[in-house]
């Protein structure tokens, strides 16, 4: 019993002998089939994003507007297979009406909070410790979450303003559900870029203040694709320790 409480005692030892000073070895996970892997430090997202919207006036593209609007997030790896992201976005709406006679039109700004669940479809093996490691430049993947909107819409018809339809005051305040996917590309330890398409469905039908105008028994949808630059937040060491798995 001493005897093996002198060998665990001197092998720590040896350890914070041969460690360099600060140094401390990265945490290590476990796929369920044993893997180890480390997960990647917190990045920052920055992009720019087009809107399209589905509902009581149109679903076709050739009568949305499409113009940019702009996000911000976080997102973080899980594991090889999961990353969690949530983005904080500003989009536009705004669409005319499939039946030139009815002549309807919106507009709306709005802002969006998102929480979603990535799954790689081909596993991270850049994460993995050990002889299965691969550089991995390019993940695919698709997700699923959460999320809030405020909508804040004008509607109009032949061009005249509309009022808000019954009682509604905006901004509003709706539930959506994101589902989607996207690409991607690594262009260093510090830097990726991704693009992404969502589909939202939302709990309101008023994202273009026509309800019983329109269709009052269908809810508004919208989509979104989004070209996002990725930057690691991690402190890079001025001098980079070498640490052997």
């Amino acid at each position: 019993m001493r005897f093996s409480l002198l060998l665990a005692l001197l092998g720590s030892s040896l350890s914070a002998i041969a460690a360099p000073p600060g140094y401390h070895a990265p945490r290590r996970f476990l796929t369920p089939s044993g893997q180890p892997y480390h997960r990647q430090p917190l990045r920052l997202s920055l992009g720019l994003n087009l809107a399209y919207y589905n509902g009581d006036l149109t679903g076709k593209l050739k009568n949305n507007t499409l113009r940019v609007g702009v996000n911000a997030g976080l997102t973080k790896t899980l594991s090889p297979h999961l990353t969690f992201a949530t983005d904080l976005s500003y989009l536009h709406l705004k669409a005319t009406d499939d039946y030139p006679a009815r002549g309807y039109s919106f507009s709306s700004d709005n802002g969006l909070l998102t929480g979603r669940l990535q799954y790689n479809i081909l596993a991270d093996k850049s994460l993995y410790v050990g002889p299965a490691h691969r550089e991995v430049p390019v993940l695919i993947y698709v997700e699923a979450g959460v999320g809030a909107m405020v909508y804040d819409p004008a509607a109009a018809q032949q061009n005249v303003p509309l009022v808000p339809e019954g009682r509604n005051k905006y901004p509003g305040l709706a539930a959506v559900l994101p589902v989607g996917g996207g690409v991607t590309l690594r262009a260093s330890k510090r830097l990726a870029f991704s693009l992404e398409a969502l589909y939202y469905f939302t709990s309101t039908d008023m994202l273009d203040d026509i309800s019983q105008r329109g269709n009052p028994d269908q809810l508004d949808d919208f989509a979104t694709l989004t070209l996002k630059a990725e930057f690691s937040l991690y402190r890079a060491h001025k001098k980079p320790l070498v640490h052997n798995d």
